[in-house]
């Protein structure tokens, strides 16, 4: 308990000297200023010819009522598994898993030490700002786990002066029912937005039970999902080169979980409790811009069944310090260091495990020619009792042809990437193998770029990139000779593929129409096998080679139609191809109208999904709802 305390003091402290130096840095009459712009979005400005896509707050307004899983599986091709309605979702990038993922909100890595990853279905799109994926080995920029890719979120940024309010309201069907409530105020000053929701589904439909003979139809229990929590966020402006910030976000999740089909019925339950605190504070001079960052985490979980009942609290602190200095659009440098502590109780380990991490990175980006952008960054981490490589990262993008109505770019990226070993690897009573070597990868991409634009009419975009991958010593938990579940750095896997995306936005007189796809060509497989026979060459296990969507949405007069397509191909079971998934493909519809009240608005709103009621199944066993429909209210008050 003594390292606890010297880090929440350590923690109060910080936070204390961030709004002591912030109160500081208010009187700037005497001093002339540099104005430090970093140009391009972040998730861009030190990702040179790496593939990023971004999800706006206009995007998720229409899955406002579901949880990020969803509106990432609408949207992009990336392949999420979902252990039934109620249960664990999961993203994976290009061939790899959820633990090579990671997941940052406002710049700071959120993934549970314990288990390695975020489970997207208690990510709620309520309270969130913008969304954006950057595909490829990111560990350079964002630390271990970020090998298949990072997923980074950003708290919403309330612009409109004045007070702002927001009600929804939606029921649909298996007994659901939602509601969330904005409200916000904003001057030259200070920025304050309170978001708050509820979700609460029986999930109690019907599905053709598969294990049993002759596939009687029968209907799903155990799978009630109650959620609700909400997010605070408060900018405060010192001096016009002075901002202080503070974040909460809080989750709490109870849910029953689904058995899988033919499996006994153990009344499986599990409450989730994650409380996330976060202080920023950054200043504006002629050095360029300073960012101090600091934040508690605590991620609180309850496992019980009828012979089980296991606890787990995870509590992670984190300090961060930037400097970055731009020189107009010319170049700029990103330097810091990242502190971590994390203090694990959990039923599963002998005792409390602690653990520190730190690491030093700097990220440069150089524009040589308005044609051409170079990103070179490089991240050393330090972790107890293991010796992570560095990881260093570089691209460029080159705009080799550019007219009045196209332009051509090439895109190239290579990155290294690491991941340390969880807590439940090492320390798991029975099991946990404090021996385990941090998993280091290699990617490369290239790609081209096309954008068509002619006038206001019609901007067009498509990109393709081909990706290769190698991550070695590759964890993966298998029985050993006594038949116990441990585990152990089994294998070399590479990963390769193709990634195809277009978008385009055309007007035609009053209807304006907004289409995207999207389609990833993927090949998972062991290259080299340490121990065992291993499965070499055989597509790694809920890996699709497709996966492909499809979304287009047109307006007209206030009126807003929604297609989705989405398509997910065979997935093998285990990695030796004996056992496998079918292929599936689902459409979603919606359509919504916008009325002016005064000045306020209202928007009424129907959904269905899984229209053709298609019969599926994204982890073996476990049943996913048929067709569905919600109904939709929204008052808006600017």
């Amino acid at each position: 308990m003594a390292k606890l305390s010297f880090f929440k003091v350590c923690l109060a402290a910080c936070c204390s000297l961030i709004v002591s130096f912030a109160i500081a840095q208010q009187d700037t009459s005497r001093h002339q200023l540099q104005v430090v712009e970093v140009f391009g979005k972040p998730a861009e400005v030190y990702a040179a010819g790496s593939r990023v896509t971004h999800l706006d707050s206009t995007y998720l307004s229409t899955y406002a009522s579901g949880s990020l899983a969803e509106a990432l599986q609408a949207r992009t091709p990336v392949y999420l598994k979902s252990y039934g309605v109620s249960g664990i979702s999961s993203v994976a990038f290009r061939g790899t898993n959820a633990s090579q993922t990671a997941v940052l909100w406002n710049g700071l890595n959120i993934s549970s030490p314990a288990l390695g990853q975020t489970d997207f279905s208690t990510l709620p799109i309520s309270g969130f700002g913008e969304v954006a994926l950057q595909y490829g080995s990111a560990a350079a920029n964002y630390g271990s786990g970020a090998i298949g890719g990072a997923v980074l979120i950003s708290s919403p940024n309330y612009k409109s002066k004045g007070i702002g309010a927001a009600v929804q309201l939606e029921t649909g069907s298996f007994d659901r029912l939602f509601g969330t409530g904005t409200l916000s105020f904003s001057n030259q000053k200070l920025q304050v937005g309170v978001s708050a929701y509820t979700l609460v589904a029986e999930n109690n439909f019907s599905y053709k039970d598969i294990s049993r003979f002759g596939k009687p139809e029968v209907k799903q229990e155990n799978a009630a999902f109650n959620q609700h929590g909400f997010t605070q966020d408060i900018s405060w402006h010192l001096s016009p080169k002075s901002k202080l910030a503070f974040h909460t976000w809080f989750t709490k999740a109870d849910r029953e979980i689904q058995p899988a089909m033919g499996s006994a019925y153990n009344s499986a339950k599990q409450q989730d409790e994650s409380l996330k605190l976060m202080s920023e504070f950054t200043h504006d001079s002629y050095l360029g811009q300073t960012i101090f960052k600091a934040a508690y985490f605590t991620d609180y979980l309850h496992y019980t069944d009828l012979s089980t009942d296991s606890e787990a609290n995870v509590l992670t602190y984190q300090l961060q310090a930037e400097q970055v200095y731009a020189y107009a659009e010319r170049w700029s440098l990103r330097g810091g260091l990242n502190l971590q502590h994390f203090s694990a109780k959990n039923d599963g380990y002998t005792g409390q495990q602690n653990e520190n991490r730190a690491a030093a990175f700097a990220l440069f980006r150089y524009n040589p020619l308005k044609s051409l952008k170079v990103s070179l960054n490089l991240r050393q981490a330090f972790v107890e009792a293991y010796s992570p490589r560095p990881t260093p990262a570089f691209g460029l993008e080159w705009k080799f042809y550019n007219s009045n109505k196209h332009q051509i770019s090439f895109k190239g990226n290579t990155s290294g990437s690491y991941r340390v070993p969880t807590l439940n690897d090492r320390f798991w009573i029975g099991a946990g193998n404090p021996e385990l070597k941090p998993e280091q990868g290699w990617s490369y991409e290239s790609g081209l770029c096309h954008v068509l634009v002619k006038g206001n009419a019609l901007l067009w975009e498509t990109e393709a990139t081909a990706y290769h991958m190698l991550i070695d010593d590759w964890i993966q938990w298998s029985p050993d000779n006594t038949g116990r579940w441990r585990p152990t750095n089994l294998q070399k896997v590479v990963s390769k593929g193709i990634e195809l995306s277009t978008r385009a936005s055309v007007k035609l007189g009053q209807v304006n129409v907004s289409s995207s796809a999207g389609y990833t060509y993927t090949v998972s497989e062991q290259a080299d096998v340490y121990e065992g026979s291993g499965d070499k060459g055989k597509q790694l296990m809920y890996v699709p080679r497709h996966k492909a969507v499809f979304v287009t949405d047109a307006t007209y007069k206030g009126w807003t139609g929604f297609l989705n397509l989405n398509f997910t191909g065979l997935r093998y079971t285990n990695n030796s191809e004996t056992n496998a998934l079918d292929n599936f493909l689902l459409l979603n519809l919606a359509l919504s109208k916008k009325m002016a009240i005064g000045q306020n608005t209202l928007i009424l709103g129907v959904r269905s999904e899984n229209v053709a009621n298609t019969v599926y199944q994204t982890m073996a066993y476990r049943a996913m709802p048929p067709r569905s429909w919600a109904l939709n209210i929204k008052f808006i008050i600017p």
